[in-house]
Order: structure tokens, then C-alpha cells, then sequence
């Protein structure tokens, strides 16, 4: 289908970016039929926790008059995006940090997180906050755009369903163990976490100092490029933010993989084994024999301390998690969501020699990746154990039990490794399945052009949700 024939809610921010820098395309048009869309079908999907329509029009207005007098941003200029709420946006409520005592209220905030105001520069219009797991006064949870009766995935759940469903062009997520690559893949988009400190965290309700990384959530490759470029870079605000030069991304955007070499931890994948469904391993398989087909070149490779990474991860994650909140945890433990007050119990009953031990396994498994990347330019493996489970099947504390046993998300996060999720078919019930690239650090132009060169071979993108 043309970009032309298709609904404005389903124009990729590929597709839109040049009829609205040559005037074919109003963002104001574009921005109210994403509205629309949102107002027609969230009220299945629960993806918003607000929706900020005045504003957004109002930006929408302002890009378009500035686009009209020659002035073009880029690639985001006039594209309505949203906002994981545990990213700061001035003015929205933000209420994973609110403390819920009686007669408390969210806090309104008086300034944008780094991200917020990158995009906001890029010139992409703010629709509003998307709702994740874990907040205050437990709202409803995203449903699955493919199947509503199925979860999206945490904790960027509502960006995962927003991106899939149409509600948004594309949406910032945050992964601390996987928060970005499983709804992802869960709901059939484009995650990316890029490398530890290649996009700022100011403004960023923490989960984990060390682990926490911010990224896009897009349709297509190509947009999370666009995202991207537009977020990443040094921001002095934040102490853990990287000096690397940051790239043009969009010279990723090539069909190669000549040249490419793919490590697989077929190791890996057989200790995840018992917890993966038998379609996820044979579609990420067949789709990794693509690549092969396509110029890559496959080799396995063996990293004898990942069994432990997933573990590690917790042990940090929890531990951190516990420490950034001690001043409340009395009220946590009583008002917080199930899965919020578990985080905290494990970080009360694992303490400093539980994290000590957890760095050590971290830094192992960084000497081990450091070498397997001197044979590879990526691994591929799995991004998911199974395709999106129902809403009864499921439970808060489900991704607690996860990371306490290997899986294929948090070892990345552990490592600060760049690593997408891109669609690779669909599992029973029309549910979609992904494939998980990971690069080295600071290499997001790699992982880019082996998720590009895939999905343009693949053509996932190309079906859409029912709703």
C-alpha cells in the first residue's frame, strides 16, 4: 500500500517526513487525525495516562507555520510522538513519582526531561504520557493491539501498544531489563535501548541508576533512526552520560549485510530453552538463516557467564531500585503496586555482598562480550520467551520471576550493549515474534543496518493490527 492510501494514524515518520517538509502534508492535519485515532480506540487499549490535545495542536500549529516559512527541523518536524511516563514533561502529571499518602497529589513538573526538550527541538509535537507498569493507583494495564484479551508487555506498556495500534508516530521508552525490547516484540514494533549513556537520563523517574536506558519505540527501523539521531548525544545533566561522537543514522538505512558477521550463543539459547516456546526459537532461526541468506556471515559463540547475567541484573536492579527509594518506603510498601513493593523486598533481602558479587559477574560478562566482538559485529538471538500472554495468564510480579532465571533482555542491559528488537513473524493466535540484535558499544549504526537490511527483506511492517 502507498504511503498516500494509507490512514494518517499508520504514515511511519519515514513516510511523513517529506510531504510535510514540502508543504503536501499539514502537521496539523496529521496531528489531529492521531488525536482521533486515540479517542476512536484507546478506550480498548489503555495505552495514554493523559492526552495533551491542546498542546499538541498548538505545536502542531507552530511546526507547521514554521515549516511553511522555510524553516525545517528534520525528519521529527510536525510528527506527534509520546512520552513513557517515567520521562519529565513540563506541566503532565508524573506519577510513577508520586508518593500516594492521603490527600496527595501527582506533582505537576516545571521543567522537561533532556529527551522532552530534544524532541521538542527536533521539532515533534508532544501528544501526552503513556501509561507503564507499576504506577500509583494501579490503572488499567495496555491491552495488545493484535489481541486485546493479550498484555503488551512491561513496563513501557503503553508505548508498546501506542506505536502498534496507531496512537502515536513513535514513543520514547525506558529498559532496565528488557522494558523496551519485550513489549516490542511482544506487540510487533521496532524497540531500540541503545548503549548505556548514549541517551540522556535527566529527567528520568530512576528504576536503576546503572541499568536504566532510554530509547525509541517506532513502527519501522528507519524511525527509530529518526528518534534517535534526534536524542542522542552528551548532556551534562547527567553524569553518566557518554562523550562518543554520535553518527549520521540514517547511513545505516541500507539493505547490506554483506560482510557482516552474526554470532549466535546457540549455548545460550539452549540454557533458555525450557522457558521458550518451540515457534519463537524456530522463527528467530529461520529469520537468522535469512541474514545468512542476505551476505551474513553465522558463527556461534560461546559466553560462559551469561547464565549468570540475568541474575546479576536483579541483584543490581533491585538493590539500586531499593536505594533510590528509602526515604519512602514505608508508604511504598503500603500504597505501591505489587510490582513495585516486590522490587523493594528483594532489595531489602539481598544487600552489599549480593551486590558486590553481582558487579563481578557484570564486569566478566563485559570482558566476555568484549571479546566475543572482536569475531562479530552482532549477536542475534530471541527477543522473547513466548508470544504475548493472556491477561489471566499473566501477573504484576510475572517479570520478578523472569529475572531470576536466564533470559534473553536484561544480560544486555548488564553489559550497556546497544540492541534492537525487530518483527520476525507471528506465533499462534496472530501474535507477533521478534528477533534481538545486539552490537557493540556505542555501535547503534550496525545494529541499525542488520535490523534494516532484515525488515526490508522480511516486510513485517507491512501488517497491521485488527483494532
Amino acid at each position: 500500500m502507498r504511503a498516500q492510501e494509507k490512514p494518517l494514524f499508520h504514515l511511519t515518520i519515514h513516510e511523513a517526513q517529506k510531504p510535510i517538509q514540502s508543504g503536501a502534508l499539514s502537521p496539523v492535519e496529521l496531528t489531529r487525525a492521531v488525536l482521533n485515532r486515540i479517542e476512536a480506540v484507546d478506550g480498548q487499549l489503555h495505552a495514554y495516562l493523559n492526552v495533551m490535545t491542546e498542546s499538541a495542536l498548538e505545536e502542531a500549529r507552530r511546526a507547521e507555520a514554521e515549516i511553511l516559512h522555510g524553516h525545517y527541523r528534520g525528519p521529527l518536524h510536525g510528527i506527534p510522538v509520546a512520552v513513557k511516563d517515567q520521562r519529565d514533561v513540563k506541566g503532565a502529571p508524573a506519577a510513577i513519582r508520586a508518593i500516594r499518602e492521603k490527600g496527595s497529589r501527582d506533582p505537576e513538573l516545571s521543567e522537561d526531561s533532556t529527551v522532552v526538550h530534544k524532541l521538542r527541538q527536533a521539532g515533534a509535537v508532544i501528544l501526552g504520557k503513556l501509561v507503564m507498569s507499576g504506577l500509583p493507583g494501579e490503572p488499567p494495564q495496555a491491552c495488545n493491539p493484535w489481541n486485546t484479551g493479550h498484555i503488551t508487555g512491561g513496563s513501557s506498556t503503553g508505548a508498546g501498544a501506542a506505536v502498534a495500534a496507531g496512537l502515536c508516530m513513535g514513543a520514547i521508552g525506558e529498559d532496565t531489563a528488557g522494558s523496551i525490547r519485550n513489549p516490542a516484540s511482544l506487540c510487533g514494533i521496532v524497540g531500540l535501548k541503545p548503549t548505556y549513556g548514549r541517551v540522556s537520563r535527566y529527567g528520568l523517574a530512576p528504576l536503576c541508576w546503572s541499568l536504566d536506558h532510554c530509547g525509541p519505540m517506532t513502527w519501522v527501523v528507519e524511525d527509530a533512526a529518526h528518534v534517535l539521531q534526534a536524542v542522542a548525544g552528551h548532556d551534562p545533566k547527567d553524569p553518566t552520560s557518554g562523550r562518543a561522537p554520535v553518527p549520521e543514522y540514517a547511513a545505516a538505512l541500507r539493505e547490506d549485510a554483506k560482510g557482516l558477521v552474526v554470532g549466535v550463543p546457540r549455548h545460550y539459547i539452549q540454557e533458555c530453552r525450557a522457558r521458550t516456546d518451540p515457534e519463537i526459537l524456530a522463527l528467530v532461526e529461520k529469520a537468522v538463516g535469512e541474514l545468512e541468506s542476505l551476505g551474513a556471515r553465522v558463527e556461534e559463540v560461546t559466553l560462559p557467564t551469561l547464565k549468570l547475567a540475568t541474575v546479576a541484573n536483579a541483584v543490581i536492579y533491585y538493590n539500586e531500585y531499593f536505594t533510590a527509594h528509602k526515604r519512602e518506603v514505608p508508604t511504598l510498601l503500603k500504597n505501591a503496586a505489587p510490582s513495585r513493593r516486590a522490587r523493594l523486598y528483594f532489595g531489602i533481602l539481598t544487600g552489599a555482598a549480593d551486590y558486590i558479587q553481582a558487579q563481578r559477574v557484570r564486569s566478566r560478562v563485559k570482558r566476555e562480550f568484549a571479546e566475543v566482538f572482536r569475531k562479530v559485529d552482532l549477536l542475534a538471538l530471541p527477543g522473547q520467551p513466548e508470544p504475548a500472554p493472556t491477561v489471566e495468564e499473566s501477573s504484576p510480579l510475572d517479570v520478578l520471576y523472569r529475572h531470576l532465571a536466564p533470559d534473553f533482555l536484561a544480560p544486555f542491559n548488564l553489559a550497556g550493549l546497544p540492541a534492537i528488537s525487530v518483527p520476525c513473524g507471528f506465533a499462534r493466535a496472530n501474535l507477533p515474534v521478534a528477533l534481538q540484535l545486539v552490537g557493540k558499544p556505542f555501535d547503534e549504526l550496525t545494529v541499525l543496518r542488520g535490523a534494516y537490511t532484515y525488515q526490508q527483506h522480511a516486510r513485517w511492517y507491512e501488517r497491521r493490527p485488527p483494532i
